[in-house]
């Protein structure tokens, strides 16, 4: 793992990516980790159905059919509706921040199947909870919401902001799952100093890859984002890769 001063270093003397070069080999790792970004997508939708029947036992309690043109928001900020419903809403809030937070500890976890499958190794299924373990979990968890906690400030000061901080925010997880010794500080550190380094090319190639995905999305009829909305993911994971590579990490894998 490397060292704090020598992220610092490595990000410093960053060499120019291109931008035909990064999309080529993302393409190649997907190829590689397909499958489980399946499993990832399967996993997610696991976790939603707990929201999901929230939002239909609102709906029912609140006598709202089908047709109506009411949704989830006019629930949640009328009134009346907010006081019979009290119970539920804390519930639903709840239900999502947890989901939430799992959600971005499997994330971790993919990140390191990633480099597993990318150096040849074999994939383990509880590699998903890796930072679900002891001694883990904590920091783990300490990092989401340092994460959580710096989006919200950068939406709460405006929308420009956050168009910034999405991007540093993205390499969170790779410095974090290749450097957990690095302090929750000096993971979101390094993040926004890679992230500020290399914003250009990783918000033009998130963005293309959205729209893509998009189109996808829909000429599939959805079942598009099953198998490929994990490569949202590679571009983060070779840039990491190029620039702060992976020395000696093989065996601690």
């Amino acid at each position: 793992m490397s060292s704090l001063n020598c992220i610092s270093k490595k990000v410093a003397e960053a060499p120019k990516i291109d931008f035909g070069d990064l999309f080529n080999e993302s393409v190649l790792v997907f190829k590689k980790v397909w499958l489980q970004g399946f499993i990832l997508q399967l996993l997610s939708i696991g976790l939603s159905l707990p929201l999901m029947f929230l939002n239909f036992s609102m709906f029912q309690d609140s006598g709202i059919d089908s047709n109506s043109q009411y949704n989830i928001q006019s629930i949640l900020f009328d009134d009346a509706m907010t006081q019979q419903h009290g119970s539920v809403l804390v519930i639903y809030y709840l239900v999502t921040i947890v989901v939430g937070i799992i959600s971005s500890l499997i994330s971790f976890g993919f990140f390191r199947i990633i480099a597993k499958m990318d150096m040849g190794q074999g994939f383990l299924f509880s590699d998903f909870f890796y930072f679900f373990r002891d001694g883990k979990f904590t920091k783990s968890l300490l990092l989401v919401l340092a994460n959580f906690g710096v989006a919200i400030l950068a939406v709460l000061m405006c929308v420009f902001p956050i168009f910034y901080v999405m991007i540093p925010l993205m390499f969170v997880t790779p410095f974090y799952v290749f450097n957990s010794e690095l302090s929750i500080l000096d993971v979101l550190k390094s993040s926004f100093a890679l992230g500020h380094k290399k914003w250009g090319i990783t918000f033009a190639i998130t963005f293309l890859n959205i729209i893509s995905l998009y189109v996808l999305i829909m000429l599939t009829c959805g079942l598009g984002a099953l198998f490929f909305s994990c490569f949202l993911q590679m571009p983060i994971y070779v840039l990491y890769k190029k620039i702060i590579s992976f020395e000696s990490l093989e065996n601690q894998l």
